[in-house]
């Protein structure tokens, strides 16, 4: 299943961040972004879908990050077993679905704990959180069907937007951090 907010909005972000990389005007595609990050996040409904995947974005981002960037990850998706579902969310076209057993294989339990911890959720909602983020960032990431050079420096640039954007969209709908 398909979530076409989820990926405009990280295709806004890695398009903002992409941008500011090269020069260009960095916070254009912004925006926009702060209003949907704000819809996501729910007029003080942090229990829903959206405040979920708006909440997680950043952490999952720096996940990627810190476990080597994006090929790294699309390497330990192929060694554990599910190198289709990594080719799915490269190539053009539809993307394959990451089940549970999956993101427990990929990102670990110990690190699901540790997510859920910092989010105060149950770790089974940080698990389908990751399950619906990681195939839509790889897909946002690999436009043209393949790992560009500089998606790690993209994926880099995005954490800083986004937290800022998730701040502004905390402040305009009364949430706390």
């Amino acid at each position: 299943m398909k979530n076409l907010i989820l990926g405009q909005v990280l295709g806004s972000i890695f398009n903002s961040a992409s941008r500011q990389r090269s020069g260009g005007l960095g916070g254009v595609g912004a925006a926009g972004l702060g209003g949907v990050l704000a819809s996501m996040l729910g007029r003080g409904r942090r229990g829903s879908r959206g405040a979920l995947l708006a909440l997680l974005l950043p952490l999952a981002l720096q996940w990627v990050q810190r476990n080597g960037g994006l090929g790294a990850v699309l390497k330990r998706m192929q060694d554990k077993g599910y190198g289709r579902q990594a080719q799915s969310w490269v190539a053009v076209g539809d993307n394959d679905e990451l089940d549970a057993r999956a993101v427990d294989d990929v990102v670990g339990q110990d690190e699901l704990s540790r997510l859920s911890q910092q989010l105060g959720l149950p770790q089974d909602e940080v698990r389908q959180g990751f399950a619906e983020l990681l195939p839509e960032m790889v897909n946002q990431l690999t436009p043209d069907g393949r790992v560009s050079p500089d998606a790690d420096e993209v994926l880099g640039n995005s954490i800083p937007l986004v937290e800022q954007e998730i701040e502004k969209a905390r402040h305009e709908t009364g949430q706390q951090a």
